[in-house]
C-alpha cells in the first residue's frame, strides 16, 4: 500500500516575501514623487531631473523616478545588498531595460563621499533615525550637500509627537496581511528605541520580526540646526494635514504648530 504523503503545508508566512510586503506598507514612491516635484517647480521654476534615493532599500522610489520620463535619472544608494539585489529583480527588471539603465544602485554607506551629483537627494522613512550620534548626522548631512547640484534640494521627513517619544505599537491592515509596527524601549536620555516591523496572516502566521533595528527620534530642532551647520539655508517645513471628510492628506508649510500623538513633515533644505 502507498504511503500518505507527509508534506507540510507552509504557512501564510512562509510564502511570503517581506521585501515585497514592506514596499505595499510602508512605501509611497507616488505622493513623494508628487511633492517633490511640486516643491521643487515652486522653488526653482523647472523641473528636477536627476534623484539621488539614500537609505533607498528596494529603490521602489528610484525606480518610479525613471519611469516619468526619458530625461531622468535616479540613483540609490543602501548598505543592505540584499535589498539591493531584490531591487533589481523585482523593481528594475520588470521595468525594463531603458528604465533600468536610468536608474543606479550603489552599495556604499551613506556617510562615505561619493562622485554622484543630484537635483534632489531623499532621505524618507526617518531612515537617517539610523544614525544616533550627532557625528553621524552632521557628517551624513555634509555628504548631502556635497552631492547636490547647484540650486538642488534635500528632502527628508520626520515623525514626531508625545507617543513618538513614548513605548507605542500600531497595526495596520492590507489585503491579506496585517502590518505590526513596534516602538519600544524608548530611551528619554538618548532618544532611542527599538522598532521592529512584523507580518501576520490570516492563516495565524507571523514574520516576526521581519525588520528591526534601533533609532534615535530625532528632533525638528535639532534637524534644523545640522543643517545649518552643515551648510544648507533654513529648511522649509511642511505639516501633514488629513481631510476628516474622505481621508485625504496634504502638506502645508507652517511657521507654528500645535505638539500632537503623531506628527508628520517633510523638511526641505536648499543650497
Amino acid at each position: 500500500m502507498a504511503s500518505r504523503s507527509t508534506a507540510r503545508k507552509h504557512t501564510l508566512a512562509e510564502q511570503a516575501d517581506r521585501f515585497a510586503l514592506y514596499q505595499e506598507a510602508v512605501n509611497a514612491p507616488i505622493d513623494n514623487i508628487e511633492f517633490v516635484e511640486r516643491v521643487y517647480s515652486e522653488m526653482r521654476g523647472v523641473k528636477p531631473k536627476v534623484l539621488k534615493e539614500d537609505f533607498c532599500g528596494t529603490a521602489l522610489l528610484a525606480a518610479e523616478w525613471a519611469k516619468r520620463g526619458p530625461q531622468r535619472r535616479s540613483i540609490g544608494v543602501d548598505l543592505d545588498a540584499e535589498a539591493l539585489a531584490w531591487a533589481r529583480r523585482h523593481n528594475l527588471a520588470p521595468a525594463g531595460p531603458t528604465i533600468a539603465g536610468r536608474v543606479e544602485l550603489v552599495h556604499a554607506d551613506v556617510l562615505t563621499p561619493l562622485d554622484h551629483r543630484a537635483d534632489v537627494v531623499c532621505a524618507l522613512n526617518f531612515s537617517y533615525f539610523l544614525l544616533s550620534s550627532r557625528q553621524q548626522l552632521l557628517a551624513y548631512f555634509r555628504n548631502v550637500r556635497r552631492s547636490l547640484r547647484p540650486r538642488g534640494l534635500f528632502v527628508l521627513d520626520c515623525i514626531g509627537g508625545t507617543e513618538a517619544v513614548a513605548d507605542y505599537h500600531e497595526r495596520r491592515e492590507y489585503d491579506g496581511f496585517s502590518y505590526l509596527w513596534d516602538h519600544s524601549e524608548f530611551n528619554p536620555l538618548d532618544h532611542t528605541a527599538r522598532c521592529s516591523i512584523s507580518f501576520a496572516f490570516p492563516d495565524g502566521s507571523r514574520i516576526e520580526p521581519a525588520f528591526a533595528y534601533r533609532w534615535r527620534v530625532w528632533t525638528l530642532p535639532e534637524l534644523r540646526d545640522l543643517l545649518d551647520e552643515a551648510g544648507f539655508a533654513a529648511p522649509r517645513v511642511f505639516w501633514e494635514y488629513t481631510d476628516e471628510k474622505d481621508g485625504s492628506t496634504e502638506y502645508r508649510e507652517i511657521a507654528h504648530e500645535q505638539n500632537q500623538e503623531i506628527w508628520l513633515t517633510y523638511l526641505v533644505a536648499s543650497t
